[in-house]
């Protein structure tokens, strides 16, 4: 694209307008006027002439995937590229998604020669998780004398991904990240265990239950069975992103406040890393009213990684859970004994009592946790420190009573096997790593 400047205009009025008008009022000037005019509209033509095509083969590339964090400011480099030595200004920009934030709206790149990987520093920042396309950079130059702008635009490729930052809530769980140490338990393990390892021989002190009766008669003499702590299980985290997955966590209608999806997307990902740092399996489960995404479980950062790219661009529903069509599917997909974290909300009755009835058939093969993001208020009555108005003694009330169904309902949960759990919302995620870390010593799976 090609358009005059500011500057061009200007001439124009101060060079061509008056020689027309002396042109039409004094004809003896008449050649004089036309010559100026002709002399002004040449120099025009020669500097668009210089101008054109100067960094038309100028080739702009960005990296196919760039990742980075929600809230943390990064940096976009730019590649330039030139065949031919040329030497100038340009002003270069790039078509940002809107939830993408840039510092500059254009930068200015200064060539002198030969352009190779050409770096240009762009900063920029993005609140929202999620993966973003960038698809078009714009640059102009203008012409030697200033009267002409020339602009070109190139296609891009490229892929930002925005990860959740997981560094406030990580420091929350340091010490169960690290245990330091080889060769002793991260966790100290209750019990004997569960998994068979071997027979041998009766010693004294053996419990009467630990002997094997059929190989007792078989040598004619006690022989007993020993067990040792299972090293690998398999953990699952389930996330909700339902309706009610896009409820903030406070009263506040902030919009710097996480949801309760955003909470348990960190809670996920961060309890996924405790137990690969336990030496356990971790698989990730997104449901709405059915399974969405299912990742086997396993271990590694290759798997961490995939498992994050699974999230990256997960959304709140606007649809309730279907429990009894999830149980189906996960009882059908996996067969092997597991601990299923459930991250829901289950103080909306139905979704309460869909869970229950779901639960029930699930407990027969996995072991269940539930882990509720408490609701704000969603306390005994008296608990809060005092009332300053009337209206809060209604709104302690309501609170207690949305606290004592959730109580009937860990009641119920407990007498069909299933473990339930609410969470104050700043400590959600160390209370999922808390509980995961209790069950392993507790050697419930």
């Amino acid at each position: 694209m090609i358009a005059p400047r500011t500057s061009l205009v200007a001439w124009a009025a101060v060079i061509v307008l008056p020689l027309s008008i002396l042109a039409g009022v004094l004809g003896g000037f008449r050649g004089i006027s036309i010559l100026g005019i002709a002399v002004f509209a040449l120099v025009s033509l020669i500097d668009l002439l210089l101008g054109l095509g100067k960094y038309r083969q100028l080739e702009v590339s960005l990296p196919v995937v760039i990742r980075v964090t929600a809230g943390r400011a990064f940096q976009l480099d730019l590649k330039l590229n030139e065949s031919r030595s040329r030497r100038g200004t340009i002003r270069l920009a790039i078509d940002l998604p809107p939830s993408i934030k840039s510092e500059q709206s254009h930068m200015t790149v200064r060539i002198d020669g030969l352009i190779s990987n050409l770096a240009v520093p762009v900063k920029a920042l993005s609140d929202q998780r999620g993966t973003y396309l960038i698809r078009r950079a714009f640059f102009d130059w203008v012409s030697p004398f200033r009267f002409w702008v020339f602009r070109e635009k190139r296609a891009l490729d490229s892929e930002v991904r925005v990860y959740p930052d997981l560094a406030l809530e990580g420091r929350k769980i340091a010490h169960f990240l690290d245990r330091g140490g080889f060769g002793v338990h991260r966790q100290r393990q209750i019990g004997r265990g569960r998994e068979f390892e071997k027979l041998r021989e009766y010693e004294a002190g053996d419990s009467f239950d630990s002997i094997h009766w059929k190989a007792a008669a078989k040598h004619h003499k006690p022989i007993t069975k020993v067990f040792q702590v299972e090293k690998s299980q398999e953990v699952y985290l389930a996330i909700d992103s339902s309706r009610l997955s896009a409820r903030s966590l406070s009263f506040s209608s902030s919009s710097s406040e996480q949801t309760i999806l955003e909470r348990s997307i960190a809670a996920a990902l961060l309890a996924g890393a405790t137990a690969e740092r336990q030496g356990d399996f971790f698989g990730l489960i997104t449901f709405s009213d059915k399974v969405d995404q299912l990742a086997r479980a396993r271990s590694g950062s290759l798997h961490f990684n995939h498992c994050r790219d699974l999230l990256i661009n997960l959304q709140p529903k606007l649809v309730t859970p279907d429990f009894e069509d999830i149980a189906a599917t996960l009882l059908n997909r996996l067969t092997k004994r597991s601990l299923l974290i459930f991250l829901t909300s289950l103080d909306d009755s139905v979704t309460g009592e869909n869970f229950l009835a779901a639960a029930r058939f699930l407990a027969q093969r996995h072991l269940i946790m539930a882990i509720m993001p408490s609701p704000p208020g969603t306390q005994p009555l008296f608990s809060a420190p005092g009332v300053e108005h009337t209206d809060q003694i209604y709104e302690n009330i309501t609170g207690h009573l949305r606290w004592a169904k959730l109580q009937e309902l860990r009641k119920q949960l407990l007498q069909a096997g299933v473990l339930f759990h609410l969470a104050p919302g700043d400590k959600f995620t160390l209370t999922v790593v808390s509980e995961y870390l209790a069950t392993k010593r507790r050697q419930l799976l």
